[in-house]
């Protein structure tokens, strides 16, 4: 696992090295409303949590780039008097479709490494032990962009495969907001 992120890691500073007409470099953060669906899941509700992280966005044309994103990504849900606390190093790649000038809509898949899982109860916290170490997945949303640079984003994402590795079907959703700022 220490292995894939570290990849992740030398990918992303990779990608920051390009230093090709129509690339831009940014910073994001915000907030999500993960939970989870599947046989399993019934009646929990979400956790809230931050996301934060860096973006790089490559112009193919003038209307459609690629944005592939590295951040930090606190998921889990709450199922009575448990929380599960899911926290992911999230890697979407986005294809980036601009609808109208500063509003794109975007979509792409997921890959998520687990760094920590945990479920709380009554103020007790335990590790999970049996937890996936991918989340695979696919996003979709949308972006505004002002010509500043400032951007807003709001994405929902679902994982295909389940979170819990003992036969608890399980599948990460997602519904995420965040703030952002191209630097150039």
């Amino acid at each position: 696992m220490k292995k894939l992120i570290f990849l992740g890691a030398l990918l992303f500073v990779g990608m920051l090295s390009v230093n090709a007409q129509g690339t831009r470099f940014g910073a994001k953060a915000g907030v999500n409303f993960a939970s989870a669906s599947g046989d399993d899941i019934d009646g929990v509700s979400s956790r809230t949590g931050l996301n934060v992280g860096g973006v790089v966005n490559f112009e193919i044309t003038e209307i459609i780039s690629i944005q592939p994103e590295v951040t930090y990504s606190m998921r889990g849900w709450v199922d009575g008097d448990f929380t599960i606390k899911l926290d992911y190093v999230d890697i979407p790649i986005m294809v980036d479709v601009e609808i109208i000038d500063g509003l794109s809509l975007q979509g792409g898949p997921l890959l998520g490494v687990n760094l920590s899982a945990t479920v709380e109860s009554d103020g007790n916290e335990g590790d999970i032990e049996e937890i996936s170490t991918l989340n695979v997945g696919a996003s979709i949303g949308a972006q505004y962009e002002f010509p500043f640079g400032l951007f807003f984003t709001v994405r929902y994402d679902i994982g295909f495969n389940d979170a819990i590795d003992n036969d608890f079907n399980a599948k990460n959703t997602n519904l995420g907001a965040s703030a952002g700022f191209f630097f150039n």
